[in-house]
């Protein structure tokens, strides 16, 4: 994995996580909480491994979401004032959301059941529309979760909860947001196994498409007139619904059956994309239920991202020679990049908020008539993490990809062969440099996810001075002969060698 600190489009270190950060980036992918009808197979996995060296999970036997019951009525009260929330809003907050994620997760899986059902007994099995599939949601009157009544956006949420990642008992509450209370047959689910879920996630992905595809087909109008939660359960029971009436696979079961497979789940390359392509999908639905941004915010946006790339890039160019030269050691080294990731890249003035890439691509199709927007699109660099992301989800996906034809024949002019001599090389930067941070003295202390970003940077570097190869076509490139790097055992060891040494980076930081 490559990375250049600040850049968009870039492969980012895999960092220790958190529960509350497995929880952000469960918000982040698919800007809600969700009903948990439909699991988060990847939040899942990475909990187990969370809850393995968790103290909040070590001391309870289990992550929380095994054993959570749902509480039926609220003692929840909404904070008075214009105050900070204590530590004590935040508890109320978890608590509730997951009493409602509860009530929602049980309401919503009884009606998919009963559509399946009624859909298995009608002879003509007409599908169930998006429209139909939300009257039929609003007709549950589910309840409405904290941050709904709050008008706290996730964003929001997501620092006030950062700030207690040491706390146990308020990480344990956010485990059972990541996880909710399982609801699964345990004796279905040790039916269902390891092939079956793979092709049960396949299935999700092609039947989420078509509800995606649904939703874009709708007016401007009609689509806004939806929530991001309504997007979400709404989509969560219609592909519920077809799993259970195709598959005969309740939904609840499957995450059970995740769990009971987990070691051989997390280094299945097909799981993944799956994984990351219904969080992608969901992320695209519910995004484009929003509103878009101003034009002129967009362009702005658009703008400091080209600058911001360009100055992450001939930042990280410099550092790398001056290593590579030892006229800077590598405790310079990271002092300087700790202050490039604080201060060399200050958010613009004037509002421009930061975009998702889905929310780039949304704004760019409303926006791409206009020479403005085109020019500063062309100049941001974003195209290269879209790009990114079709590549990942063209490979489970039968549908053509919507990417540049230019840029897919450039990846395809990188032979296998040289990527995996880029793969070994990068194995040999990171473990130099990985065994100068373990030996060097970190007063004050290293910051875990800077020294990664770090390490990746400066092996990044030395991959491009050698091959004239970016970290961005790197990773495309082996997206594009990815059948052919799987079956390589040089390459899967020298990915995996990576891992190991990152890793041990974070350890070195945090001893």
């Amino acid at each position: 994995q490559i990375s250049v600190p600040g850049q968009r489009g870039s492969v980012l270190p895999l960092a220790p996580m958190t529960e509350a950060s497995l929880l952000s980036d469960k918000l982040r992918r698919y800007g809600t909480v969700g009903a948990g009808v439909i699991c988060d197979s990847m939040a899942t996995l990475r909990l187990a491994e969370v809850s393995a060296s968790s103290p909040a999970s070590s001391s309870k036997g289990g992550y929380a979401g095994a054993s959570a019951s749902v509480v039926s009525v609220s003692t929840w009260k909404k904070p008075e004032g214009d105050g900070p929330l204590t530590r004590q809003d935040i508890l109320d907050i978890l608590t509730e959301t997951v009493r409602v994620q509860g009530i929602v997760q049980t309401e919503v899986s009884r009606l998919a059941s009963k559509l399946a059902k009624e859909k298995g007994e009608k002879k003509k099995k007409k599908n169930i529309s998006l429209l139909d599939g939300y009257e039929k949601i609003k007709a549950l009157k589910l309840p409405r979760e904290p941050l709904e009544e709050m008008g706290l956006s996730e964003p929001e949420f997501q620092k006030l909860l950062s700030q207690y990642e040491e706390d146990e008992e308020v990480m344990t509450k956010a485990q059972e947001l990541i996880h909710p209370a399982g609801k699964g047959d345990p004796e279905r689910a040790r039916s269902i196994t390891i092939d079956k879920i793979v092709e049960i996630h396949q299935f999700m992905v092609a039947e989420m498409q078509k509800v995606l595809t649904e939703f874009l087909g709708l007016d401007q109008e009609t689509r806004r007139s939806f929530t991001s939660k309504a997007c979400e359960t709404t989509a969560e029971l219609l592909v519920s619904v077809a799993v259970e009436q195709s598959l005969h696979v309740h939904c609840e079961d499957v995450e059970q059956a995740v769990i009971r497979y987990e070691t051989m789940l997390q280094g299945n390359p097909e799981f993944a994309r799956c994984t990351e392509q219904l969080a992608q999908m969901m992320q695209h639905l519910t995004s484009a239920a929003q509103p878009r941004v101003d034009k002129v915010v967009f362009v702005k946006a658009l703008r400091h991202m080209g600058e911001s790339t360009q100055k992450a890039k001939v930042f990280a160019k410099k550092l790398y020679d001056e290593y590579r030269a030892k006229t800077c050691n590598v405790s310079e080294a990271y002092r300087r990049f700790e202050d490039f990731v604080d201060n060399g890249n200050p958010p613009p003035e004037g509002g421009a908020e930061d975009l998702s890439p889905v929310e780039m691509q949304l704004c760019y199709d409303e926006y791409k008539a206009d020479k403005e927007v085109q020019t500063a699109w062309a100049s941001s660099g974003v195209e290269n993490g879209l790009m990114l992301s079709t590549a990942m989800a063209s490979m489970t996906s039968k549908s053509p990809s919507s990417g540049s034809s230019t840029e897919d024949k450039k990846s395809k002019k990188t032979k296998p062969s040289e990527i995996i001599e880029m793969q070994e090389l990068m194995v040999d930067e990171l473990k130099r440099t990985s065994e100068a941070v373990a030996s060097a003295a970190k007063s004050p202390p290293w910051r875990t996810e800077v020294a990664m970003q770090m390490v990746q940077a400066l092996a990044s570097a030395a991959v491009e001075r050698r091959f004239g190869v970016s970290a961005e076509e790197m990773t495309l490139a082996g997206f594009t002969h990815a059948p052919v790097l799987q079956k390589n055992e040089r390459f899967c060891r020298a990915t995996e060698k990576q891992q190991e040494i990152l890793m041990s980076v974070a350890q070195s930081c945090s001893a």
